[in-house]
């Protein structure tokens, strides 16, 4: 490949600011395994594909005496110097230059890194800049291809656990017998069962996600009966909210989420359908539909269920509501990676540019699989938005180093190496969809059953088995007793039945354990890896703002449908597992409280205790509300006027439990002490209004009439949608609208100036269909237009625009139809930052600031008993299991 001069010189600079990424001054620590798989499935790509070419051993190329690798080479740099000397990405020049945020060094010199890359290179930096190549590693290291699989405890078929012989016949469970037997040969004792209380709240929580009533509660800790336990465990699975609640679960594995990404430019973000795929998830937990037959369904729905008459269609949803990128490869990629780590445990998107480093999968496994997607097409027009069918069935090239142009030998269609039968046939059936959910499927599969076993096993009891639920190669050790995760496996896959599997793991007396353990028990088991105690654990954001809702007598448990907004500032009722995801602007309420990002798939959840938690429940506007109408049922409820039975019926009610003396003797001198008056503020809500705007063909508003009418998280015409007359669709939402059939009929959000001072508005705007003729966007200041452009399938950020503005003026923001009033679903986020003549800055957020009508109680200041609730319901002993 021939490069201009300039050009090589340029490509030195990129090299060197590579060679720089040094991974011992900066990764003080052993790297851990999740990090290693980070360097080799998104940083050793992209050094590959803008490195390797002139810096690699292989290409006999060292430009600016530099190579890249290895991390040897990496660390040696080369005549520019480092470029990363900690941390913190932001200073480093690395990032600097591949932003190019220096006009006179731009790397790389031809084509801009695109967001996603450099994205993945900052987290890089911030995590240390691990790097597990070694100098000459092809020459001087085996392969793990030369390993036998069958080497590998979790490559060998699971098979059934005899009965230790003196076992306990106190224990439920063969699960009880082995932790039993290795807490005996460790010197530790089990601890005791849990108190009634918590066992009825941790089986609530586990299988349907709600808090138990308070007769459930009752029923439960009043019964004498042996089978009290047994039958609350059957009422339970038998819920509706049990598929909600594993549903949920699932929809983590499948990066479940209602937008496609910001990769798709100016195109529709919304996935059709996408909710379909949700309730499809929910009814299949809720129906106990075999595991076995859920996987050839989500793979290969058009073959088991062509025309959709039972809805099984929708569960090819699995593969197509992951992230759209612009690069067909990264979308494949995508699916590969979902279907392999999510079904089988094994991280296989890390061959693509090469043979695994550390588990039997050549670059040819991948490639397999690529030739099966690629094989696929998506039918947008079927039974199913979410099916792919069968299109050109076709082997592909091995693409050597990931590159598209490279191309090595054909990769024919087929199942792992790894897992492969020896003589076993090559997918033949159309692009071999069924056939690779088959093998999945099969029961002597070693790890299609483990690795859900242990998916569900950590939602029951809050800890895998295997530390790495979507990673179980070579580098992963057994459990510490690996005999319950065999037994568990073989049994769950002689039926595949999800239901019996939770049954089966809440009856032992492991699950029933209480948390509680003596000092001596954690410094032997500090990790809990024996099973000697409960785990304690923290509700999830889903069951966290679940049982809110219930608590405060507000939860609708209506089941599917399209997903809702459920960050605005008054509470929407439905279930959490029906929130809108927009990877695109996921919601900081979702990352504060630790939601699974969608952007991937996502093996487990990772807490954390940070401040904003704390924050959001003392001060968000949704709290304060709940609180107010649990304690207006509290107060309903309570016998009497009398301060020590609202508390106890307060703490029933909230916590399932009676309160102690020494906290009802706390609460009553809260209850009975002064309220300090708040400093009055404007709610920032009411500075908004929104409507139908007749505009003038300037398009300024020379009449504004206010919407009437709030739905499903919009402003509309009337309590039709669309409305059967001229308005038609015109609506505006949280992020967008539509307007109606004419200028007449413009969607106007209207902004009222606190003061009179400097305005500066900047945000984003666009009309992301692929049909119409767009619309017309435009900003007025009293009138004045300050902005009007055209805005036709387009994504783009604008301002800042600055004007000046008096209190009490009104600043619209006016969307109009063209001359097409059809497809004109537009977005339009604005940020808005006054500085008035007095200095005193006011800020707006047409996000943040959306809502429907304002309760105007709901800005009042709690009362003693609603701060008590509130108390209550921000407290540990809340956000905790038990």
């Amino acid at each position: 490949m021939n490069i201009s001069l300039p050009s090589r010189i340029a490509a030195v600079g990129f090299l060197i600011v590579c060679a720089t990424l040094s991974v011992s001054p900066i990764h003080a620590v052993q790297p851990s395994k999740d990090e290693l798989d980070f360097f080799e499935s998104k940083i050793r790509p992209l050094l590959i594909d803008h490195c390797y070419e002139c810096h690699s051993t292989e290409s006999g190329e060292s430009e600016g005496d530099l190579l890249v690798d290895s991390a040897a080479a990496i660390r040696r740099g080369g005549a520019g110097g480092p470029l990363i000397g900690g941390r913190d990405a932001d200073k480093t020049m690395l990032m600097r230059v591949i932003r190019y945020d220096d006009r006179n060094l731009q790397m790389p010199p031809d084509n801009k890194l695109s967001d996603e890359s450099i994205g993945l290179i900052q987290r890089w930096i911030e995590m240390g800049a691990p790097d597990p190549r070694q100098e000459n590693s092809v020459e001087t290291t085996s392969s793990p291809l030369d390993r036998d699989p069958a080497t590998h405890w979790a490559f060998v078929a699971p098979e059934r656990a005899v009965m230790i012989p003196d076992a306990n016949q106190g224990d439920h469970d063969l699960v009880d017998a082995f932790a039993a037997a290795r807490a005996t040969e460790a010197q530790v004792d089990l601890a005791a069962e849990a108190p009634g209380e918590t066992l009825v709240r941790r089986l609530c929580f586990d299988l349907t996600g709600l808090p138990p009533t308070k007769q459930q509660v009752d029923s439960f800790v009043g019964s004498d009966a042996p089978e009290a336990y047994t039958r609350l465990v059957d009422r339970l699975l038998a819920s509706p909210a049990f598929g909600e609640r594993f549903g949920r679960h699932w929809m983590d594995v499948a990066r479940y989420a209602d937008t496609v990404g910001y990769a798709l430019g100016g195109k529709e973000r919304r996935i059709k359908g996408s909710d379909r795929f949700r309730d499809w998830t929910i009814h299949a937990f809720a129906t106990d539909m075999p595991y076995s037959e859920m996987i050839r369904h989500q793979l290969a729905g058009d073959r088991t269920d062509p025309e959709n008459k039972s809805g099984n269609l929708d569960a090819m949803g699995f593969l197509t509501i992951g992230r759209r990128f612009l690069n067909r490869y990264d979308t494949w990629d995508d699916r590969i990676d979902v279907i392999t780590r999510g079904l089988q445990g094994m991280t296989v998107a890390c061959a693509r540019c090469h043979d695994h480093k550390f588990d039997p999968i050549p670059a040819s496994d991948y490639y397999s699989l690529l030739g099966v997607m690629q094989s696929s097409s998506e039918k947008a027009d079927g039974p199913s938005p979410l099916m792919m069918v069968d299109k050109d069935p076709h082997d592909t090239h091995v693409l050597l180093r990931g590159q598209p142009g490279n191309r090595g030998p054909m990769a024919p269609r087929q199942f792992l190496t790894s897992l492969r039968k020896p003589d076993e046939p090559k997918f033949d059936d159309g692009s071999g969809r069924l056939q690779l959910a088959d093998r999945i499927a099969d029961p002597t599969n070693p790890l299609t059953a483990r690795v859900m076993v242990n998916r569900i096993w950590a939602q029951l009891i809050g800890k895998p088995l295997v530390d790495s639920p979507s990673d179980f190669g070579f580098r992963t050790e057994p459990p510490a007793i690996p005999e319950i995760l065999d037994d568990l496996s073989a049994d769950f896959a002689s039926h595949w039945s999800v239901k019996r599997l939770v049954r089966r793991i809440v009856m032992t007396r492991i699950y029933r354990q209480s948390s509680t353990s003596s000092d001596a028990v954690q410094r032997s088991d500090p990790e809990n890896r024996l099973l000697t105690r409960a785990n304690t654990r923290r509700r999830d954001f889903e069951s966290m703002r679940d049982a809110l809702l219930m608590v405060s007598g507000s939860l609708d448990r209506q089941m599917g449908g399209e997903p809702v907004e459920i960050t605005m500032s008054t509470p929407v009722p439905r279930r959490s597992v029906y929130a809108m995801i927009d990877r695109q602007n996921l919601p900081s309420l979702f990352r504060t409280f630790d939601f699974a990002s969608p952007d991937a798939h996502s093996p487990m959840r990772y807490f954390t205790t940070v401040p904003q938690q704390a924050l959001y429940l003392l001060n968000d506007r949704q709290t304060s509300e709940l609180a107010r109408r649990a304690s207006m049922a509290i107060g309903r409820e309570a016998k009497s006027s009398d301060l020590d039975d609202r508390i106890r019926t307060a703490y029933r009610q909230i916590l399932q439990r009676a309160p102690e003396s020494n906290e009802i003797a706390l609460m009553r001198e809260f209850l009975v002490s002064p309220v300090s008056p708040l400093l009055a503020t404007a709610d920032p809500r009411s500075r908004w209004s929104y409507g139908i705007g007749d505009v003038n063909d300037d398009f300024s508003v020379k009449k504004f009439v206010a919407f009437k009418v709030f739905a499903k998280g919009r402003w509309q015409a009337s309590g039709v949608f669309p409305s059967k007359d001229a308005n038609g669709y015109v609506s505006l939402g949280k992020e967008g609208g539509h307007p109606g059939n004419s200028k007449g009929q413009s969607a106007v959000r209207r902004w009222r100036a606190p003061a009179s001072g400097t305005l500066r508005v900047i945000g984003q705007m666009g009309h992301r269909g692929e049909k119409g003729d767009g619309i017309q966007a435009t900003m007025l200041v009293h009138g004045r237009s300050i902005f009007t452009e055209k805005q036709v399938r387009n994504n783009r950020p604008f301002g800042p625009l600055v004007a000046q503005v008096q209190e009490g003026q009104f600043v619209d923001f006016v969307a109009s139809p063209g001359k097409d009033s059809s497809y004109d679903s537009f977005f339009w986020r604005s940020r808005i930052k006054l500085t008035g003549s007095d200095g005193r800055v006011y800020e707006a957020d047409s996000v943040k600031d959306f809502s429907g009508p304002i309760d105007t109680d709901s800005n009042k200041q709690l009362d003693r008993l609603a701060q008590l609730v509130q108390v209550l319901m921000i407290s540990n002993e809340f956000a905790f299991v038990d």
